[in-house]
């Protein structure tokens, strides 16, 4: 594996940045007793690695970020006459008494301004308060990273004619540096960023700086007017600059870049980098120093954490909620558990006794239960859901003691065999954690491949839930679904009409023939002409009728294939072999009248409908009785009105009324089971 070649720094470069709207401009410096600017280039505000890539192939390893002076406090202060080591001592002592220990040392800049000739100094204190937010960068970046007040960049563009100010109207920020007789002034202020008063409050910050200065009233208003006529307008940001600082700054510094720097434009354009490359590059470098985090190193959260309740205040407000917490919480946490346990106890002992040994009965049934039997109807499931298609299952056996012990055919079935569909069986009865050890035996198939097969499994874990898949779980889609996927699941059958009603032929459920009892309770509810719930044999149609036919009535003899005739159980005559109808009369031919002796009930005569005829139509019962009665009562009326729709000698508006009240009754049934 290759080694990364060393990147080697060049201690004599340095670049100097600057944020504008969403550009990050970067000037590239040589250090010298004239400092040189080599390079330049812009670069996107996010483009962190840009600007590391561009400086490491450039072999530097120092940038200086221009923080602006809305995130600075900038104090001038006079020191007596003396060495520049007791100067800057008093300066820091001056600074403690300022600030009172609020910011620390790698946030404060300190700089003696030069000898003017007097018996006094002047002395500039820069702080970055903590709680000051700093132009956002990525960590590589920031650990190469000083920062550079704003106002000290103004330092080598001031003028004792116009002021050098740059203001920002997002941040309300203003940096101003102002010659005057008693020497450079710097300041730094925020405004209200506002488009009615931002010019009003820059036009104030430059008077109030003036008249600090010690600048007489009358130059005041020239000041000001002289810096409005050369104020210009980028956006948000406004610069006044003396129009001769092309002049101011060639003597400083050299300028290496290309031809664009011959242009007064860029002259302008630059300064603000321009005079902060200088003033990092001489006398006021300590301006310059300015660090987010101690040593360029990222703080610990203990230390953070020390920082920030090191303050009395927050300190105070910390110990104060602790300790109400401490008081309060248990406290709190008892009341609550004791409303729990008086909530959920009942009111005596003696009757939480009762209650607890009621429970301890119930676990030791259920327990026993659990070891003593089996859920069949789960493990019957377990079993389908594991029997795939191509068997038929014959018997099934279930025994705690014995497992599973199942019989059945196998048959082909979408080209596997026989063998191949039951050992699917016993791996997918085994994966389902269920069963196990699933073992199977077999006849010799017969000719259609076809064979008979015994399996049998230990029943290890009866009431295990397994996580069938989608295509097996027959709970998701049942077979009739996954083989009819297109049958219309929601058609319901059209309700039945009352017997005797002449227009409806079609789709009636007739009874067999000798009154064999063989349909079930829910074919006779959907026919109100059937006893629903009595137990007994509905009774065949009034007529039964084939295309092309007339009717054939009850007790009506029809004559069969070979003169032979008998009687059904209600009487109606029907061949006594082939298919029950009668022949199709012919033109002139008219039905035979019902035989006296023959007729069965409702026919018109015998003891059949002499006992129908003595039957009561029962009156119409209301939807309060109906929710007054329980189930039996319901199905013993359902009965009544399906005997009395049977009559033959109901008008019209009583079946039709019979009809409705056996609807009524049959919902109401329905709606109680």
């Amino acid at each position: 594996m290759k080694k990364q070649p060393a990147i080697t720094i060049d201690d004599s470069l340095f670049a100097v940045a600057e944020r504008r709207a969403d550009r990050l401009r970067v000037l590239l410096v040589k250090k010298g007793a004239r400092p040189a600017a080599i390079a330049t280039r812009e670069f996107a505000l996010a483009d962190s690695s840009g600007v590391l890539s561009w400086l490491g192939a450039r072999n530097c390893g120092d940038l200086r970020m221009i923080l602006p002076a809305s995130a600075v406090i900038v104090r001038m202060s006079t020191l007596p006459a003396a060495s520049p080591t007791q100067m800057l001592t008093a300066l820091s002592l001056q600074a403690e008494s300022f600030f009172l220990g609020t910011v620390p040392h790698h946030r404060l800049g300190l700089a003696v301004l030069p000898d003017s000739g007097g018996t006094e100094r002047e002395g500039i204190v820069v702080a970055w308060p903590p709680a000051q937010p700093a132009p956002e960068s990525s960590p590589q970046l920031e650990a190469i990273t000083r920062y550079l007040p704003e106002p000290a960049a103004l330092l080598p563009l001031a003028s004792a004619d116009i002021p050098a100010v740059t203001g920002d109207r997002r941040s309300g920020s203003i940096a101003i540096a102002l010659r005057s007789p008693r020497g450079i002034v710097l300041r730094s202020a925020r405004e209200d960023g506002s488009a009615d008063s931002w010019s009003e409050g820059l036009r104030r910050a430059i008077a109030e700086t003036a008249l600090n200065a010690g600048i007489e009233p009358a130059k005041i208003a020239a000041a000001v007017a002289a810096a409005e006529s050369n104020v210009e307008q980028t956006g948000d940001r406004a610069v006044i600059i003396d129009p001769a600082i092309r002049q101011q700054l060639e003597g400083k510094i050299a300028i290496e870049v290309g031809a664009e720097a011959l242009e007064a434009s860029w002259w302008r354009d630059w300064a603000v980098l321009l005079g902060a490359a200088i003033v990092a590059a001489g006398p006021f470098a300590e301006l310059c120093n300015l660090r987010r985090h101690q040593g360029g190193a990222e703080p610990t959260k203990l230390s953070r954490f020390l920082v920030r309740y090191s303050d009395p205040a927050r300190a105070l407000r910390v110990c104060v909620a602790a300790v109400a917490i401490m008081a309060v919480v248990p406290l709190g946490a008892a009341w609550l558990r004791s409303a729990i346990y008086q909530w959920k106890m009942p009111a005596s002992l003696g009757e939480f006794q009762l209650e607890q040994r009621d429970i301890e009965r119930r676990i030791a049934h259920y327990e026993a239960v659990a070891r003593k039997s089996l859920p069949v109807s789960k493990l019957l499931g377990d079993l389908a859901v594991a029997t795939p298609d191509g068997i038929e299952l014959e018997s099934i056996q279930l025994s705690l003691t014995q497992g599973v012990s199942v019989r059945g055919t196998a048959k082909p079935q979408g080209g596997k065999q026989p063998d191949e569909i039951v050992n699917t069986m016993a791996r997918q009865m085994d994966s389902s954690g269920v069963f196990r050890k699933t073992n199977w035996g077999w006849n010799a198939p017969d000719g259609r491949g076809e064979f008979k097969f015994n399996l049998t499994a230990e029943i290890v874990r009866p009431t295990l839930r397994p996580n069938y898949d989608e295509a097996r779980d027959w709970a998701i889609k049942t077979l009739a679904q996954r083989k009819y996927p297109d049958a219309d699941a929601g058609s319901t059958k059209p309700e039945r009409p009352v017997d005797g009603d002449s227009e409806t032929t079609g789709d009636r459920d007739a009874s067999p023939v000798g009154g064999d009892s063989g349909r079930s309770t829910a074919a006779a509810t959907n026919n109100p002409g059937s006893i629903a719930g009595s137990g007994t044999t509905p009774s065949r149609p009034e007529a039964l009728t084939t295309p092309g036919t007339e009717p054939v009535a009850r007790g009506e003899a029809a004559d069969g294939g070979d003169g032979a005739t008998t009687a059904t159980g209600d009487g109606a005559a029907l061949p006594e072999r082939g298919i029950g109808r009668r022949p199709t009369p012919g033109p002139d031919e008219q039905p035979k009248p019902a035989a006296s002796g023959g007729a069965g009930a409702g026919a018109g005569g015998g003891p059949g409908a002499a006992a129908q005829a003595n039957l009561t139509v029962p009156d119409t019962i209301s939807d309060e009785q109906l929710k007054t009665m329980s189930k039996p009562e319901l199905r013993a009326k359902l009965s009544e009105f399906a005997v009395a729709a049977r009559r033959q000698d109901l008008d019209a508006d009583t079946r039709a009324r019979l009809s409705a009240d056996f609807n009524r009754i049959l919902n109401a049934l329905k709606g109680s089971s």
